[in-house]
């Protein structure tokens, strides 16, 4: 049985490799924790207590005493079920800490004890980061949970842009003579979003601000430069991956993101975003070989949502989250900032995401558009992962057109195409909605919302996505046709809708039976 706690499935067990016994059956279960701390996985540990191994507290929880004559047993239960979960990421070096507040933070000496050195403290998120002196222990887990400041601990996951390089599909064509921009003809995902046909009435949002969290931005590409969002000091955001003032891309990944939310259009040049003009906001926190710590992207989306932006486009992934990360989605969340993520690759087979979530786009938040890739033909991309629960909408993601580094084009595969698309249609959709786009909830929810409402179903998608609130169309793709319409600018308050309620991932469960008949 899984335990669920603001929203998360979070498991309370983990066991030793080496150790022998018999029966699993007389371990016992008590109520609640005495204290009420967070480990991720990995941190977990269990630690011998007199004659018993104690299970380290998850959330206040639960405890397992386990005699140790019976671990073995219980290792195995948990070793089988863990099969079944996708190998983790690449694991940073360093840890989280999360923190009570600013007044009541981790002692010295507990990090001292527990043979941490603190890399960083940033207040914004309330959280440390750490660099364990020796391999993270039972020692270290007693010691953090020993301190009454610690809420939260867990590595500081590794993030990736997942690249793919599977052979590109026949490009289709658009039937669309507007605007002038020279590869339009092969931007098929224009015409299968509906904003070829918007664009003859409406096609500039140049009020909206969209910050790319991604591998930065070519600033200086001629497709690009016009729809820079420029600071007061003259940058064009920011790099945390080098902590400087200078986010230029260094692998392309996010210079092609940008291409396709508001690449600017009728120039003569190159390609044309969904918006032909639309403030680019570039936020690095992936280097050349496109990964990146968590740390670095909470930074990100806390940084551009303090700057103005509306939409946080995201296209990047891992099969690991936590709290620091779910914490700045919900920041951005109370801002009213919408946040489109990538529901992440796997080649040739895709991944559920209901049962093994790849995040952020798994997370909670009703901000979050979690988006799936189709190709040319309305079909889901081999690649892309899906979910019932966890995926919301499918957008153009398989031989997309966009711009590179250095004045180039290239075409690409991935969720982080399709991810884009919705960014850029996002911003139409807030530009044309609103006469003054503001970070604001409501608004925020209103354009959300009649994405979902519009999205076109396609009957052999009804099995992958968008069944779960506040997405409303099950199989349903992304179609701005409607913006065609004539209707005038709407600053009317949107509807709430209940969060919805998503999987997260349980890598050391035990066999639920068993739990079950525990806790009766």
């Amino acid at each position: 049985m899984m335990i669920r706690t603001r929203g998360f499935l979070i498991l309370v067990l983990c066991v030793l490799s080496a150790m022998q016994g018999a029966y699993a059956e007389h371990f016992c279960l008590r109520a609640k924790c005495k204290k009420e701390k967070r480990l991720a996985p990995e941190l977990a540990l269990v630690r011998h207590a007199k004659s018993h191994y104690l299970g380290v507290c998850r959330d206040g929880k639960a405890v397992f005493d386990i005699p140790a004559g019976q671990v073995q047993t219980m290792q195995t239960m948990a070793t089988n079920v863990d099969k079944e979960v996708p190998a983790t990421e690449e694991q940073s070096k360093t840890l989280l800490i999360s923190y009570t507040n600013a007044e009541n933070k981790p002692s010295a000496e507990t990090l001292q004890t527990a043979g941490l050195n603190v890399v960083e403290d940033y207040e914004k998120g309330s959280f440390l980061v750490v660099q364990p002196v020796h391999a993270v222990s039972a020692q270290t887990v007693e010691t953090l949970m020993a301190d009454e400041a610690v809420t939260y601990a867990a590595p500081n996951y590794i993030m990736s842009i997942q690249p793919l390089d599977p052979p590109p599909e026949p490009l289709a064509s658009v039937a669309s003579t507007v605007p002038n921009d020279p590869y339009l003809p092969q931007l098929w995902g224009m015409t299968n979003c509906g904003a070829t046909k918007v664009w003859p009435s409406f096609h500039e949002t140049p009020n909206v601000i969209v910050a790319v969290i991604d591998t930065g931005v070519d600033y200086s590409h001629p497709d690009l430069k016009d729809n820079m969002w420029v600071s007061k000091s003259g940058k064009h955001g920011y790099d945390f991956y080098d902590n400087d003032e200078d986010p230029m891309d260094e692998d392309n990944h996010g210079t092609h993101c940008a291409g396709t939310i508001a690449g600017v259009g009728n120039n003569g040049v190159g390609v044309v975003g969904v918006s032909w003009k639309a403030q680019i906001m570039a936020m690095r926190f992936l280097g050349p070989d496109g990964s990146g710590s968590t740390s670095d992207a909470v930074k990100c989306i806390d940084w551009a949502v303090a700057n103005g932006a509306h939409i946080l486009s995201n296209s990047w992934a891992g099969p690991d989250s936590s709290q620091e990360l779910y914490d700045a989605v919900s920041r951005a969340e109370k801002k009213g900032v919408l946040f489109v993520a990538a529901a992440g690759n796997t080649i040739n087979t895709g991944n559920n995401n209901d049962s093994h979530p790849y995040y952020p786009a798994a997370l909670p938040q009703p901000n979050i558009i979690s988006v799936g890739a189709i190709d040319s033909n309305n079909a889901r991309g081999s690649f892309s992962h899906y979910g019932k629960q966890s995926v919301d909408i499918g957008a153009p993601g398989v031989s997309i057109m966009s711009t590179t580094r250095n004045n180039t084009y290239s075409s690409f595969n991935g969720t982080s195409m399709a991810t884009p698309h919705v960014a850029g249609a996002a911003a139409m959709v807030w530009g044309k909605t609103f006469a003054t786009p503001q970070q604001n909830a409501s608004q925020m929810t209103t354009v959300r919302d009649l994405i979902y409402t519009n999205a076109r179903p396609v009957e052999a998608l009804k099995t992958y996505w968008g069944q779960a609130a506040p997405a409303k169309i099950p199989g349903g793709v992304l179609d701005i046709s409607f913006l065609q319409q004539a209707s005038p600018n709407n600053n009317s308050p949107g509807t709430p809708t209940q969060p919805r309620l998503r999987f997260a991932e349980n890598r050391m469960r035990v066999n639920p039976a068993r739990l079950r008949e525990l806790t009766q």
